[in-house]
């Protein structure tokens, strides 16, 4: 059969087999960089922090992320259901946490919290000893959102870590 000047069916498959492959590896390579993609912006702004947690008192010297932990920023359609994932720790007035972990209705623990990100382990006091309560969750969420909330009494911190949280006035911040 003679060859004409068009390219045949089977070197259009192989054509097109090597732009999957490569596409594939240039996929394949981005997974292989950051382990929290778009998620190692560290905050430093107190007004949306004062906004979501008011029920905590002032804070100060916040170091703090907010993303939706489900993107990993390689969608091709847009997140039907976002979710917000504000973590981080700040500094309560001093003595405010003795005040809080005081009371004998929210029954503090000692726990440690769990999933911290990297980017902010440098943020956290390393000789705290952290403390939990459901119920001071409860007292900060007003039940409208996901959430925990560790204290440490000796540097004053509060390590937050919440899921889609909404101010008190309902309002949304970050």
């Amino acid at each position: 059969m003679a060859q004409s000047g068009s390219i045949s069916r089977r070197r259009w498959l192989v054509l097109g087999g090597a732009a999957v492959a490569v596409g594939g590896v240039g996929w394949f390579a981005a997974d292989l960089g950051e382990a929290e993609p778009g998620r190692n912006r560290v905050r430093t702004d107190v007004a949306p922090l004062l906004r979501l947690f008011s029920a905590v008192g002032p804070l100060s010297d916040p170091h703090w992320l907010d993303y939706n932990p489900n993107d990993s920023g390689r969608e091709l359609l847009p997140d039907q259901d976002p979710q917000l994932r504000v973590v981080g720790v700040a500094h309560l007035p001093e003595g405010s946490v003795a005040a809080v972990v005081g009371v004998p209705a929210f029954g503090f623990d000692h726990a440690e919290p769990t999933g911290r990100p990297k980017s902010l382990e440098r943020f956290l006091p390393s000789e705290a000893r952290w403390m939990h309560s459901a119920a001071f969750d409860v007292h900060v969420t007003n039940s409208r959102y996901q959430g925990a909330f560790y204290v440490d009494r000796t540097t004053d911190s509060l390590y937050f870590d919440a899921m889609n949280p909404v101010p008190l006035d309902g309002v949304q911040t970050p």
